[in-house]
């Protein structure tokens, strides 16, 4: 599914991390938090592509952590999808083709749903969607994705690329960000393992 704004703007931003412009906050950093005192475009550039929508890695790790809070304090589900396209060992590679295809997929999913750039892999949080919703929203990315010719490079040719998925939901696959991370990570492990190109979902223990 398409949008043709796939920003979000600065304010909802600011909300979402719990930090104001031009006023000291913190945002969660390894071993605690970090405060931060910024203004504007440039402070929201900090935690996420203000263009595409797409956030960083500690932000989007933050985010992970409130929506855990929030969905166990009102009882309510959410789900979450790490996709990694299937290449070869060739770091340089992976890097520019999961930042092309972490700008693609926010026209896949909803407004509401939070896509990040993160080391291991590109997430996605689904909100209000689990089980056999979330596992068919992780197929449609996965097979629009599929039809999407990518470029590696300004001079590279244009190829069409698969990528594997790992699909997880809360509550069922875990009550934290810590957990729920882990078991999507091994589903995305066993997603490549079994040849990529498919999603590998919670509906038991990863092998």
């Amino acid at each position: 599914m398409g949008r043709e704004n796939v920003g979000i703007s600065g304010a909802v931003a600011q909300n979402l991390l719990n930090v104001r412009p031009g006023i000291v906050g913190t945002i969660a950093v390894p071993g605690g938090s970090e405060p931060v005192i910024q203004e504007g475009r440039d402070f929201v550039s900090e935690f996420m592509d203000t263009q595409t929508g797409v956030f960083h890695e500690e932000a989007f790790r933050h985010l992970l952590t409130r929506e855990a809070g929030r969905a166990t304090r009102y009882q309510d589900f959410f789900s979450v999808c790490l996709l990694r396209p299937d290449l070869a060992d060739d770091r340089r590679q992976m890097e520019e083709i999961e930042r092309a295809i972490s700008e693609k997929i926010p026209e896949f999913v909803r407004a509401t749903d939070f896509v990040g750039q993160m080391s291991s892999a590109i997430a996605v949080i689904l909100l209000h969607t689990a089980g056999t919703d979330a596992l068919r929203v992780a197929e449609r990315i996965r097979a629009s994705l599929e039809q999407v010719a990518f470029r590696e490079g300004p001079e590279g040719r244009p190829q069409r690329l698969t990528v594997s998925v790992g699909n997880v939901s809360f509550p069922n696959d875990g009550h934290t960000d810590s957990i729920l991370l882990s078991q999507a990570l091994a589903y995305l492990e066993q997603a490549v393992q079994r040849g990529g190109n498919q999603v590998s979902h919670g509906s038991g223990s990863p092998d």
